[in-house]
């Protein structure tokens, strides 16, 4: 069944990164696909007047067939006056501010059903300037959440610096987010996979914690088991910026529903601010089909995924946040495991 809701990308990076720059180069390649931007930095930017055919309740058409509109108002108002507009749109794309962090953005597209209805939210794209990336995480949290959150990350200006310096950026971003896929690039020439990095569909999000899972069974693995479980690896991953942690956990025994959804409401409202990311395949007793499970600041959402047929029934996890306690989770999650699995 086809999918006729508008995709929505996210767009973030600190100033100076080459949003505007990428942005343009995907009209460019895209010639024939009728954006819509929401802006939120028109007072930094100054929109060419020969460029604008038309202004229609604060749209802006310009004459590449692109529409665009300041975000001046609470996002959903803005959605629903593109969705009121004359205008057709093939693909919407949001660009925050160098301060913005991205998940307030992407909550309306994952939380709230009436959004739901008309957008699909594709995935978050950050922008890098591998002279100040750096820097920038070392000093601003703002830079560690967008790094953390997004889907695909676009280290930009790759020429202006050494490719042994280059490789240690790389290294450093995944190991901030192994969820996220890397490109390399000059003046934001970015490939085709930007627009379509379908990051909240069932099979990419499976494939992403799959290889995140892999990483950390080869590095930092944190394997939960059953009571009777007699090996168990006990690893955490610290990176070279602040405090943030990244820990990716693989369970055998399956979870109680109304365990872990309890848990997780309790520790996003205790803790909410200091979890950037949570994604998951959990395994849950008693249901045939795997339940994705995502997470962005104090909301939550689970997808039906596949069923689970042949494959080993096995929960994947990461969390990602600042100084993330791996003991603590641990615990939570065996408590969250079904009762069964301690007496059988």
């Amino acid at each position: 069944m086809s999918d006729n809701r508008i995709p929505v990308t996210i767009v973030t990076g600190f100033l100076g990164a080459g949003k505007t720059t990428l942005l343009n180069h995907l009209n460019e390649r895209n010639q024939g696909k009728r954006f819509a931007i929401i802006e939120n930095e028109f007072g930094e930017i100054d929109i060419d007047s020969e460029l604008v055919v038309g202004v229609d309740d604060g749209i802006f058409e310009l004459s590449n067939g692109c529409i665009c509109c300041e975000l001046n108002d609470e996002l959903i108002e803005v959605l629903q006056k593109l969705l009121n507009s004359k205008h057709n749109i093939d693909h919407l794309i949001i660009e925050t501010t160098g301060m913005a962090e991205p998940d307030g953005v992407a909550q309306a597209f994952i939380a709230d059903p009436e959004v739901q209805q008309y957008f699909r939210l594709d995935g978050t794209v950050c922008l890098a300037d591998a002279n100040h990336i750096e820097d920038m995480l070392s000093e601003r949290e703002e830079a560690r959440r967008q790094v953390t959150f997004a889907d695909h990350i676009i280290i930009n200006k790759k020429s202006d610096v050494e490719a042994k310096y280059l490789e240690d950026i790389r290294k450093q971003l995944k190991q901030m987010n192994h969820l996220a896929s890397i490109e390399e690039t000059d003046y934001a020439k970015v490939g085709e996979q930007v627009l379509s990095l379908n990051a909240y569909e069932t099979e990419t999000v499976e494939e992403r914690l799959a290889k995140a899972a892999e990483i950390h069974d080869h590095h930092h693995h944190d394997h939960v088991c059953g009571e009777h479980c007699d090996h168990h690896h006990d690893h955490e991953h610290h990176h070279h910026h602040s405090d943030v942690v990244s820990h990716s956990f693989v369970i055998d025994e399956p979870f109680d529903l109304l365990k872990f959804r309890h848990w997780i409401n309790v520790l996003l409202m205790i803790q909410g601010e200091k979890i950037y990311r949570m994604k998951g395949i959990l395994n849950f007793m008693y249901k045939d089909e795997k339940m994705i499970f995502q997470s962005v600041r104090n909301m939550h959402a689970f997808q039906a995924g596949e069923p689970w047929g042949t494959d080993k029934r096995q929960s994947k996890l990461v969390f990602i946040g600042p100084g993330l306690d791996k003991a603590m989770l641990e615990k939570a999650l065996r408590s969250c495991l079904h009762s069964e699995s301690y007496f059988a």
